[in-house]
């Protein structure tokens, strides 16, 4: 006798879908899917569309399964939220993000379409990206000391990214701290931006060594000061924030995946494990490593406490410099 189980079994996966019948809960056992989809909220071809094919390829060859990126940006990372939302919760679809995505928005946007806490579950911190302050290299600015002392007496115009970006909140920490006069322009991301304080159309900039190391390398800006904990790598003569006295206003950005709430807590540890063992991939790491970020994998467990931490740190910093984007 053929049984309902046995025929599901040699069915199509589109077919079994059909079958009928509600799914069955999700577990470790029935762990990995025959596709895992991993959203990434950004166009292809930045940051975190690199990780998260640089993961995907890894977690395709250890599971011998087939990964799908699927690009949905727009919306200041609402439009991928809302498909991850929606997707079965069984491990199978992966939102991908940044520091923006997953820490800063919840404060930012008064009617938020997704709550980080409420609606995903955490599954692991892949990689850090500090940022490096640059300035013109014809800039009379040759050190943080220069920079701050000019502040104090006029106006220095400063780019970010965007309004409630990284790089805005960055200026409106400096500009506390130091009670410093800096007039905040924002700019649509860290190309245009960078190619305005190369011209001299602004003064200073704080972007992630990404985008703003391969100016400072071919000698069109110069870098003040490096905002991680230890020097970088790459930039070994910048000296960090910290050391130029400013540890306060560290900003590194950061990169994570989570999965939706409701994912059974096996699946979630099992695809944690996976995702962590394909970030430490030695060739992963010395390509990303290169373009300046940090690979720092945190499990599930550990990515929890960090992410709660980065809500409430920087809801403190937008709400002290009431910042409110629609």
């Amino acid at each position: 006798m053929i049984t309902r189980r046995h025929l599901l079994a040699t069915m199509p996966l589109t077919a079994a879908i059909a079958f009928g019948g509600p799914a069955a809960p999700a577990h470790a056992q029935d762990f990995p899917p025959r596709q895992i989809t991993i959203v990434v909220p950004f166009p292809a071809g930045g940051v975190t569309d690199q990780l998260a094919r640089g993961i995907g390829q890894h977690l395709a060859e250890n599971l011998k399964v087939t990964v799908i990126v699927d690009n949905k940006p727009g919306g200041s990372a609402q439009i991928a939220a809302a498909a991850v939302k929606q997707a079965p919760a069984d491990g199978s679809t992966i939102l991908i993000g940044d520091i923006g995505a997953f820490a800063l928005n919840q404060s930012l946007y008064a009617k938020l379409s997704y709550d980080v806490q409420k609606d995903f579950v955490p599954l692991a911190r892949l990689a850090l990206a500090p940022s490096l302050l640059v300035v013109p290299a014809s800039s009379p600015f040759n050190s943080m000391a220069d920079l701050v002392n000019a502040a104090r007496t006029r106006p220095v115009n400063f780019a970010s990214q965007s309004n409630g970006s990284g790089g805005h909140l960055f200026v409106e920490m400096l500009s506390k701290q130091g009670n410093l006069k800096l007039n905040h322009i924002p700019y649509r991301g860290s190309a245009p931006a960078l190619n305005d304080l190369v011209g001299g159309q602004v003064e200073a900039f704080f972007d992630p060594v990404i985008t703003s190391g391969p100016f400072v390398k071919d000698g069109k800006l110069k870098a003040l000061a490096f905002g991680g904990d230890e020097r970088s790598a790459l930039f070994p003569q910048v000296p960090t924030l910290k050391e130029a006295g400013w540890g306060g206003t560290n900003l590194v950005a950061w990169f994570a995946m989570v999965v939706r709430a409701g994912t059974p807590p096996d699946v979630t540890q099992r695809l944690s494990a996976e995702v962590v063992k394909a970030a430490r991939t030695p060739e992963l790491v010395k390509r990303l490593t290169d373009q300046g970020l940090v690979v720092a994998p945190l499990t599930a467990a550990e990515f929890r406490p960090f992410l709660d931490a980065e809500i409430a740190r920087w809801g403190k910093v937008i709400r002290d410099a009431s910042i409110k984007l629609e």
